[in-house]
C-alpha cells in the first residue's frame, strides 16, 4: 500500500505533461475524424488538410496545438448544445486561422464566432465568418 500512492502521485503529475505534449498530426487525424464521422487512415487527404489548418490556427493565434484542438472540440459541442447549431471542427479552425490573434484568449474569438453565428440570418458558418469580418 505504501508503494502505491507515490506510484500514483508521479502518473497522476506525468499526466498533463504527456498530454499536453500530443503529437500535432495525431491531434489533426482525430478532429478530421470528429468532423466527418468516420474512422480514416492518417494518410486520408482530409487528414492533411486539417493538419494545414490546425498549423495556421496555432501560428495565428501563439497556442499549443493540443490547446487549439480542446478548444474547438469544446466549442462543436457548446454550439449544438447551446445553440442548436451543428458546427465541426473543422470550422471552428478556420475561425481561429483567420480571426484569432495572439495574445487573444481562443475562448473570447470563438465566442466571438458563437455569437456571430447566432446572429447570421440562415446560421451558417459562411454568414458568421462574413460577419466577424465586417466586425474588424
Amino acid at each position: 500500500m505504501k508503494l502505491l500512492f507515490p506510484l500514483l502521485l508521479a502518473a497522476a503529475l506525468a499526466l498533463p505533461t504527456a498530454v499536453l505534449a500530443r503529437d500535432p498530426a495525431t491531434l489533426a487525424h482525430e478532429l478530421t475524424m470528429v468532423a466527418f464521422d468516420q474512422e480514416m487512415p492518417d494518410t486520408d487527404p482530409r487528414v492533411a488538410e486539417t493538419r494545414k489548418l490546425l498549423d495556421r490556427a496555432v501560428k495565428q493565434t501563439g497556442e499549443t496545438p493540443f490547446a487549439v484542438s480542446s478548444a474547438c472540440q469544446r466549442f462543436v459541442g457548446h454550439l449544438r448544445d447551446a445553440a442548436q447549431i451543428r458546427a465541426t471542427p473543422l470550422e471552428l479552425l478556420a475561425v481561429l486561422g483567420t480571426h484569432g490573434k495572439a495574445g487573444v484568449p481562443l475562448n473570447d474569438t470563438l465566442q466571438a464566432y458563437v455569437a456571430a453565428r447566432k446572429a447570421a440570418p440562415g446560421r451558417s458558418h459562411d454568414e458568421a465568418m462574413a460577419g466577424l469580418s465586417r466586425r474588424r
